[in-house]
């Protein structure tokens, strides 16, 4: 009994191969805590304060002057109805995802290959997209776009045309992810389901909307969600498509101005890092809010499933 008791006080001993597991595991952590948990902590507590051309020493408590400026700020109100709308281009992307996918799940030939074509776009850095796209919607002779129609459009300059021109390109970027998953949510389907519709009679029209679709709609939901988060994200098409004026202002009339471009603007280029925190966690809580519909959503279409 004795030695059983003297093995078990040798076996709980500290080795020294838990130290390097300890190393290991606190790395992470504690590279989460220095640049992520706590510019968090100064970002909360900043929204209270007045800071002096960004130095954390010269904050202040205001009285909740910011939040007084921010419920009378139209230009926040403005971006984040610019955020909305260019949020919808993540949806676009998704029909169109949707509809390359049962197009390339009818096995046609070089199936692979186009699928790998669709998504290169989605790999590549957004600026080096936007940039590309900057040549497309050029003035004058310069833009490609201009050149093939023999048109004097300045697509970039005009109040019309500027966020539609980010709209093409986040709708055009976007859909490789969609297309893949898509794919492999329609691999997943049973296929028992497609025969017991078959000796029903059922043809493929309607195989497609009352199984494939009710099937993959979880997925559908989770990508509607990646791009809901990925709408309130929009920054780098717009800074590269509408890079701010000495006014302040993102393009002509502010029309490629995103909430996080608005951020952006304040905090960085104006040195307003309290204001741009009211935003910023403003702008939490409204995504915050959506995506708990789409959540809520998704476990909806799950449950229909079961």
């Amino acid at each position: 009994m004795e030695r059983v008791k003297s093995f078990e006080k040798r076996k709980r001993r500290f080795r020294k191969e838990w130290l390097y597991c300890w190393i290991a595991v606190s790395l992470p952590i504690i590279g989460y805590i220095i640049f992520n948990a706590v510019p968090v902590v100064i970002s909360l507590a900043s929204m209270f304060t007045d800071i002096h051309h960004n130095q954390i020493g010269t904050m202040t408590w205001n009285n909740f002057a910011h939040f007084k400026t921010f419920f009378h700020d139209s230009k926040y109100w403005f971006s984040l109805g610019i955020t909305l709308w260019l949020t919808c281009a993540q949806f676009v992307s998704l029909l169109v995802a949707l509809i390359v996918a049962t197009l390339l799940s009818a096995k046609v030939m070089g199936s692979k290959v186009f699928q790998t074509v669709f998504f290169v776009p989605y790999i590549c850095a957004t600026v080096a997209l936007s940039i590309m796209w900057n040549w497309m919607f050029a003035s004058g002779s310069n833009g490609v776009l201009n050149s093939l129609f023999g048109t004097q459009i300045d697509f970039r300059n005009s109040a019309d045309w500027l966020t539609w021109c980010i709209f093409i390109v986040i709708a055009w970027s976007a859909p490789g992810y969609g297309i893949v998953m898509f794919t492999a949510a329609f691999v997943g389907v049973d296929k028992n389901l497609y025969e017991a519709a078959e000796i029903d009679g059922a043809g493929k029209i309607t195989q497609y909307f009352k199984i494939t679709l009710p099937q993959i709609a979880p997925m559908m939901v989770f990508l509607a969600l990646a791009g809901w988060q990925a709408g309130f994200a929009t920054f780098d098409a717009a800074k590269i498509m509408a890079p701010v004026t000495w006014t302040g202002e993102a393009g002509v009339k502010d029309m490629g101005l995103t909430v996080a471009y608005y951020s952006y603007i304040k905090g960085v280029s104006f040195s307003h890092m309290d204001y741009a925190s009211v935003i910023n966690w403003v702008t939490a809580a409204i995504n915050f809010a959506g995506a708990f519909v789409f959540l809520r959503l998704r476990k909806r279409t799950e449950d229909n499933l079961e």
